[in-house]
C-alpha cells in the first residue's frame, strides 16, 4: 500500500514539474536568417537613388550610407552640333542596413578599369571591384552590363536632363533618367564575372567584363542592384 502511495506522489511531482516548466519556458520563435537578410537588402535597394552623394573622400569616409561620385564629361548631339556636358559616375559605396538579427554591410569600390581583348576576339572593359561585405558568402550575386541600344540617343537623353535641371545626372542612379530599362534605352546583358576571396580578410575582388559601350555595370545581390561605373582617367 505504501509503495502505491509513494508511486502516486512521484507521479504528482513529475506532473507538477512538467506543468511548471511548460508554463515558464519562453516560446522559441524560429529565426529565418534568409528572410532577414532579404529585408536588409530590400531596405537598401529602396533608398539607393536617394543616398547622400559626394565626390569628397573625407566626407565619404565619415558617412554610413553614401555613394562616392566621380565627375566626367560626356558628349551629346544637340541642334546639329556636338556638345560636352558633365555626368557623375558612381564609383564607391558604403551600404549598411539591419534586418532582425543580421547587420548587412557591403562596400563596393571600383579600383581599376582597363580595356582588354578576349582570346575569342573582341574588346571588352575589365572592371576590378574591391568588395567588402559582412556575410561570409554572396550566393545571390549576379553582374549585368548596362548596354545602350543607341549610344547617341542615350547620351542625348542624359543631356536633356542636364539642360532642363542644370545639374549633372548620376549615371545609373537617377530613376527614369536615361539608364532606366523601362525607357527602352538600355538593355541589361549578363556579364562574365569571377569573385576571388581573400581568406585572410573579409575582402573579395570582383572581376567583371562589359562591352566598351556600356556606361556602367550592375552588381546584383538580389534584390539590391548597385550601379558601378569606371572612374575617369
Amino acid at each position: 500500500m505504501w509503495s502505491a502511495a509513494y508511486g502516486l506522489i512521484a507521479l504528482a511531482v513529475v506532473a507538477f514539474v512538467a506543468l511548471y516548466a511548460a508554463l515558464h519556458t519562453p516560446d522559441l520563435v524560429s529565426v529565418n536568417l534568409a528572410d532577414q537578410l532579404y529585408s536588409a537588402k530590400k531596405q537598401l535597394a529602396g533608398s539607393l537613388s536617394s543616398l547622400p552623394r559626394t565626390d569628397s573622400l573625407t566626407l565619404f569616409a565619415a558617412s554610413t550610407n553614401a555613394v562616392r561620385l566621380a565627375r566626367a564629361n560626356a558628349t551629346a548631339y544637340d541642334e546639329a552640333a556636338w556638345v560636352a556636358f558633365p555626368v557623375d559616375l558612381p564609383v564607391e559605396y558604403k551600404l549598411s542596413a539591419g534586418g532582425g538579427n543580421i547587420l548587412y554591410e557591403v562596400y563596393p569600390s571600383v579600383i581599376l578599369c582597363r580595356q582588354v581583348v578576349l582570346q575569342r576576339g573582341g574588346p571588352v572593359v575589365l572592371y576590378v571591384v574591391r568588395l567588402k561585405h559582412s556575410v561570409s558568402r554572396l550566393p545571390w550575386l549576379e553582374v549585368y552590363a548596362a548596354v545602350p541600344r543607341n549610344v547617341t540617343q542615350y547620351y542625348n537623353w542624359l543631356y536633356g536632363y542636364y539642360a532642363a535641371w542644370g545639374r549633372p545626372p548620376a549615371v545609373g542612379l537617377d530613376p527614369r533618367i536615361g539608364a532606366d530599362v523601362d525607357a527602352g534605352l538600355v538593355e541589361l546583358a549578363k556579364a562574365e564575372w569571377a569573385l576571388v576571396y581573400d581568406a585572410a580578410s573579409d575582402t573579395a575582388v570582383l572581376y567583371a567584363t562589359a562591352p566598351p559601350s556600356a556606361p556602367y555595370i550592375l552588381v546584383v545581390d538580389y534584390p539590391l542592384a548597385i550601379p558601378l561605373a569606371c572612374p575617369p582617367r
